[in-house]
């Protein structure tokens, strides 16, 4: 009877546990697409009236390969306008910003333009380079 009332407990508590692995999970989650869009390198065009965007766009960017990222991912000219109509079906007027490295060719720009003109998209912008007012555009 008395070997009964001090029997040690060996429960572990889990709660704690996967706490903090949906806290990590959510984390690794928020930081991807920050960290795979910093390793597209664009060698953007200057401009001194480039201004900043005025609320979150999504974007489309070129390297200087032409290949085509959104979203952080590899998207194939066939498959970028599915690939936005999916994103933009449900709000078509949010603004999108193209973003292409200064050696590309502007008909592969116009290309990205018109995919995303024809599933609906009415505001885009083209990123550029702040550069001062007076400076040579070289």
């Amino acid at each position: 009877m008395n070997g009964d009332r001090y029997r040690i407990m060996a429960d572990i508590n889990m709660v704690p546990l996967i706490d903090v692995a949906l806290v990590l999970l959510i984390i690794f989650m928020v930081m991807t697409p920050i960290l795979v869009a910093s390793q597209i390198k664009l060698n953007l065009p200057g401009a001194a009236s480039g201004t900043a965007p005025t609320d979150k766009n999504l974007e489309i960017q070129i390297d200087k390969n032409g290949i085509i990222h959104f979203q952080g991912k590899v998207v194939s000219q066939d498959k970028l306008q599915e690939q936005v109509k999916a994103v933009f079906g449900p709000a078509p007027k949010q603004a999108l910003q193209i973003t292409a490295d200064k050696d590309v060719p502007f008909d592969k720009v116009v290309l990205v333009m018109d995919a995303a003109r024809q599933v609906g998209v009415q505001k885009m912008s083209i990123g550029v380079k702040r550069i001062p007012s007076g400076s040579s555009h070289r």
